[in-house]
């Protein structure tokens, strides 16, 4: 579960998002739910306040030098990753 917050000091990670599938490191495949989740690359973007604190912070940055993760939005589930160099 994670979490776009507006302030970037109390944020766990950085994120840039790309178009560009090849410069990304990690493929997401966004779930419909918390209970969805069901490897690494899948998020489940949370809405609901009594989720907030168990999702981990993330604040989207505009340049991919700026960011701890890369992230490409993949359209299925099983195309989801995590690109280890």
């Amino acid at each position: 579960m994670v979490k776009f917050i507006k302030n970037q000091y109390q944020a766990k990670y950085r994120v840039f998002i790309t178009d560009k599938p090849k410069e990304a490191n990690q493929w997401i495949y966004k779930v419909t739910g918390p209970t969805d989740v069901r490897k690494p690359g899948e998020w489940y973007v949370v809405k609901n306040p009594q989720l907030f604190k168990q999702a981990v912070n993330l604040f989207k940055v505009d340049k991919k030098e700026e960011a701890d993760i890369i992230v490409y939005y993949v359209s299925t589930r099983d195309s989801a990753k995590i690109i280890t160099q």
